[in-house]
């Protein structure tokens, strides 16, 4: 089980809470306050540090026990750099590098991520969206924001303002939302209906037809959505025609994301969960009418399943998703993989006490493969050859035969031609590596015309992605391409493993798992990394190439 500080980050109202992930999330315990955002970042902080605190001295957890912090906060955000950039409900909170802060504070990875899109995380790994690779989550709430997963992955562009759904414009005029006449979230949030409610009312009255609520509009203010719908329930006109409004802008909405994403399942929460029957009918009429029939065939639109816990999980999934690890992996490995694992400690007794790093080494690397990344290696001289030979392990069967499945043969056979049955049956499963000494021309080239001491960042940039991992292999923990590219994988989003000896040097702060070897000589290192990366490579091919227990 892993222990997580979830922080979620609002205007209005701000939480931490602790939760324990494996079997699903479980929180275990949260402190709520006021916000009150006027007061500026520092004052903000300091109350979620009190609560931080709190929670962990009440449920008597170390930061040893702690695996990350996620925090959910709203944008625009740079969640590459962790830096929460401008967001307006959050006065003063002006380029605050806060993973950075949280990271010395508490000693442990920490990760932001916008919260329209850390919902969408939550309503894909434990609502909805559960078993999609292409899904599309809307809010629905106050305002219109959305998380888009396309292709097993979280799309968050350029800027991290993938998902501004609420901006696409659905008229040349209409309700205000996201600061746009006829927005999407000017017609469907719960603001822009409110502001509907409102007009319609006026009209109504001046025509001399005052709707049903016209008295309670007067004594306290306009109606919200949820009240509207009691209204609905009863049988009133007049809100069955606002809600088939609502219902109709909403397929309309739904309709460009169809036909533009061609996801699997259209997720929405909040006023779509609770008023489904009444927005539903009004939806599916505009959607027939106005999305690509083959597109609309392959997709359902659904309410969100997370209910109230949606806000509490967003933090924890955050940080969750960023690590590469599932919120269900408590069973995810079957026996023949940790035995594995024993039989290293078996044979070497003396590094026993590395048996917590290296099973988070490989749990590193086999939830990259899991999510569809690769692993990068990089060393120099002898460790330049250990990452050759990584990459040889996990490239072809090791212990293992790795026949591929029958359609992939067939695929092949066809594509080879005359005896191309036997030749597609002499290729094998592959776990994707990369050995970052192996590119000569362009190494040298770099070394030579730029900066030697970057040949493997620049690898870093080009190869890696966001839940990628980097092995990073140093006898001493101190070669300084090494450590650039280390530094390069944190901050592009990749996890980093160091393999090194002695003290570990700067490597092994670097990293997020360090492997330190009891040795100093550099043969010596090198004699007990070879067992250790074969480990490492027998339990990945177990794991996903093993038949049976």
């Amino acid at each position: 089980m892993r222990t997580i500080l979830g922080l979620d980050i609002g205007g209005t109202k701000c939480a931490a809470l602790l939760a324990r992930a494996g079997c699903g999330i479980e929180i275990i315990d949260r402190e709520r306050f006021d916000t009150r955002a006027e007061r500026g970042p520092d004052a903000v902080l300091d109350d979620l540090y009190r609560a931080a605190s709190l929670l962990m001295e009440r449920r008597h957890i170390t930061r040893a026990d702690l695996t990350a912090i996620g925090v959910s906060c709203g944008g625009p955000l740079d969640t590459r750099r962790g830096v929460v950039v401008s967001p307006p409900n959050l006065p003063g909170w002006i380029d605050v590098p806060l993973a950075e802060m949280l990271e010395k504070r508490f000693g442990v990875p920490a990760f932001l991520q916008n919260d329209a899109n850390a919902c969408a995380l939550v309503e894909w790994k434990l609502g909805a969206g559960r078993g999609t690779r292409d899904m599309v989550f809307l809010t629905m709430g106050t305002g219109m924001g959305g998380g888009i997963i396309a292709e097993g992955r979280l799309l968050r562009g350029a800027c991290d303002l993938g998902g501004e759904i609420g901006h696409l414009r659905l008229a040349d005029d209409g309700p205000i939302g996201f600061g746009k006449a006829g927005s999407f979230e000017g017609f469907t949030s719960g603001g822009g209906i409110a502001r509907q409610i409102q007009s319609f009312t006026q009209e109504r009255a001046a025509l001399g037809r005052p709707p049903a609520w016209h008295d309670q509009c007067a004594r306290s203010g306009c109606l919200s959505a949820r009240e509207l719908a009691e209204y609905a329930r009863r049988g009133d006109k007049d809100a069955l025609d606002l809600f088939g409004r609502v219902g109709t802008m909403l397929g309309k909405g739904v309709a460009l994301l169809i036909d533009t994403l061609n996801p699997e399942r259209v997720v929405i929460g909040s006023i779509f969960a609770r008023c489904e029957d009444l927005l539903r009918p009004a939806m599916e009429a505009s959607l027939r009418a106005e999305a690509i029939p083959a597109s609309l065939e392959r997709c359902e639109v659904v309410p969100a399943q997370t209910g109230e816990a949606l806000g509490d999980l967003a933090s924890v999934m955050t940080a969750l998703y960023a690590m590469g690890i599932e919120p269900d992996d408590v069973s995810l490995d079957p026996p023949r993989v940790t035995s594995r694992l024993d039989r290293l400690f078996e044979r070497y007794p003396q590094l026993s006490p590395l048996k917590g790093s290296v099973q988070s080494a490989y749990e590193t690397i086999r939830d990259a493969y899991r999510r569809g990344g690769k692993l990068l290696v990089c060393g120099n001289g002898g460790s330049c050859a250990d990452a050759q030979h990584i990459v040889g392990e996990l490239m072809k069967g090791f212990y293992l035969k790795r026949p591929l499945p029958d359609g992939e043969q067939s695929a092949l056979a066809k594509a080879f031609g005359d005896g191309g049955e036997e030749l597609a049956g002499m290729m094998q499963g592959a776990l994707p590596a990369i050995a970052l000494g192996e590119h000569a021309a362009l190494n040298t080239a770099f070394a030579n015309d730029v900066d030697a001491s970057l040949m493997f960042a620049q690898q870093v940039i080009g190869y890696g992605r966001p839940g990628d991992a980097l092995l990073s292999i140093s006898t001493s923990g101190g070669s300084l391409n090494v450590l650039r590219a280390a530094q390069a994988a944190r901050a592009r989003g990749l996890r980093v493993i160091a393999l090194t000896g002695g003290d570990g040097g700067k490597l092994a702060s670097i990293a997020d798992t360090a492997i330190i070897v009891p040795a100093s000589i550099t043969a010596q290192v090198q004699e007990y990394h070879l067992p250790i990366y074969h480990t490492l490579c027998a339990m990945l091919e177990e794991r996903f190439f093993g038949r049976g227990d």
